[in-house]
């Protein structure tokens, strides 16, 4: 007589064999999938010891004295810097042209000049081809206007008006004065926050130091939280930028 044959099927006498051996049967793990790292983006230092602001405001014409309001104000925040303690231990420079006569070529001018940042009239806004030349150089750019209220420059008040005017005397019109001191400022703690005075550096910490958690409105006040690594958000004369 013929021995019965087995007809248990193959999946069933391994996994009785599992069972009986006690060997913990189980699929093999899958080999660990390795996350990939972005590494940041690091810019290199461009930056050749000062700190070099161009400004393009009315100095002719009509609007010539909210021009003249701009230009102390700019001054007046590079003087106040200096006196509160440079800029990584370097020089602020302003170079201003008039944007009155012709504007295309005094811009050309200041970005010949190796100008790291341009400040623009607060009083206007800036047409899209010199907005569009300023980005496609080496500089940075700040349109006034985004400090202005609507739009509007505001006029200085008492402290501040008599701080400009100690600049410039002669003032009749303030309106200007406070967007153009912001401008200077705000170029100085994006300098001081990327630890370079090159434009490529300075460009996007202009963003770094006007968003943070950490209010702060006056050049010595946002220098120190930038030293104690805080992420500051310059409020100044005129409040945040838009």
């Amino acid at each position: 007589m013929r021995a019965a044959s087995s007809s248990l099927p193959v999946s069933l006498i391994g996994g009785l064999a599992c069972v009986l051996l006690l060997s913990g049967c189980t699929a093999e793990a899958a080999p660990p999938v390795a996350t990939p790292t972005v590494a940041p983006v690091v810019i290199a230092p461009s930056g050749d010891g000062t700190v070099r602001i161009g400004t393009l405001f009315p100095m002719t014409g009509p609007a010539a004295a909210s021009g003249a309001a701009q230009v102390a104000g700019t001054e007046l925040a590079a003087r106040e810097i200096t006196e509160q303690g440079r800029i990584l231990g370097t020089p602020i420079e302003i170079v201003h042209r008039d944007s009155a006569v012709d504007a295309a070529t005094a811009l050309t001018d200041l970005l010949a000049r190796g100008v790291d940042v341009v400040l623009w009239d607060a009083t206007v806004p800036m047409p899209d081809d010199l907005a569009a030349a300023v980005l496609a150089a080496p500089a940075a750019l700040l349109a006034l206007g985004d400090f202005a209220n609507g739009g509007t420059p505001l006029a200085a008040s008492g402290g501040f008006a008599a701080r400009l005017r100690t600049l410039d005397p002669g003032l009749v019109d303030t309106a200007g004065g406070g967007e153009a001191y912001d401008g200077v400022v705000l170029s100085a703690l994006a300098a001081a926050r990327a630890g370079d005075d090159g434009a490529a550096s300075i460009r996007p910490a202009l963003d770094q130091v006007s968003t943070g958690a950490v209010a702060c409105a006056s050049w010595g006040e946002c220098a120190a939280a930038l030293a104690d690594s805080q992420q500051i958000a310059y409020a100044g004369v005129t409040g945040r930028r838009s």
